[in-house]
């Protein structure tokens, strides 16, 4: 089955035209859009994940998430070469980040070793002890990755039902499903129902789950995988929720 590329318009663009005579300007505009999309879905997520892991002795978390995305994306080629590697991969686009920063923790550490000699950020044997901590830090990054990706496929599906003209709908599954209101307390101030409430509410959480699904599909997650990868990332949000 075809994967999806993330974000899928400019990463497709930098792999199709690989190697062809193109405008600078626009590899270097196409790999930006691409270097900002994944900045701001997964840079919290991957912080979260340092601050929860060993990594966090090598610096400030938001540092080291900046310093990998500095080296991997620093420019039209080597977002093309991050793009092909993580094709290769066949993994989910977020364990493919999850993996390259641990990598990049190591290249720190070493570095770390070699300019402090004996006097070392991390004592011997404390690198190993991030392969312990990992289980734990990857539950919180999971939890997340889930904020992020709910929070993305919400903002989209009230992209999408503003253009439409239905922004009431959005309002009300906003001050419901996000707020906890009643409908009783606000149908008639917004000319609707308790039962017409109860429908905008069911259409935005259809349109959230559907946007959802397209960024899963965007993240390599094949299409019959989706139902159990929807599942987990709702039960990764009840463990934030409980959290």
């Amino acid at each position: 089955m075809e994967r999806s590329v993330f974000p899928t318009t400019q990463a497709t663009w930098l792999i199709t035209h690989m190697g062809e005579a193109v405008s600078e300007a626009e590899r270097l505009q196409h790999a930006a859009s691409v270097r900002h999309a994944l900045m701001a879905r997964y840079a919290e997520p991957l912080a979260v994940f340092v601050r929860g892991s060993s990594l966090a002795r090598l610096g400030e978390p938001a540092e080291i998430v900046n310093g990998f995305f500095a080296l991997r994306l620093s420019d039209d080629q080597t977002v093309e070469l991050f793009i092909t590697r993580y094709l290769a991969s066949g993994m989910p686009l977020r364990r493919w980040l999850m993996n390259g920063i641990l990598f990049y923790g190591q290249g720190l550490s070493r570095d770390q070793d070699r300019a402090r000699a004996r006097d070392t950020t991390l004592p011997k044997g404390a690198w190993s002890s991030v392969q312990a901590e990992v289980p734990t830090a990857e539950d919180a990054f999971d939890q997340a990755c889930a904020l992020a990706l709910v929070r993305e496929a919400t903002a989209r599906a009230q992209a999408q039902l503003s253009d439409e003209g239905r922004a009431r709908d959005f309002e009300i599954f906003r001050r419901h499903a996000v707020e906890g209101k009643p409908y009783a307390q606000f149908a008639r101030e917004l000319d609707r129902t308790e039962a017409q409430c109860a429908g905008s509410t069911r259409l935005v959480a259809q349109r959230v789950t559907e946007h959802l699904a397209e960024l899963l599909r965007e993240e390599g997650i094949a299409e019959e995988d989706l139902e159990a990868e929807l599942r987990r990332l709702r039960a990764a949000l009840q463990e934030t929720r409980r959290g």
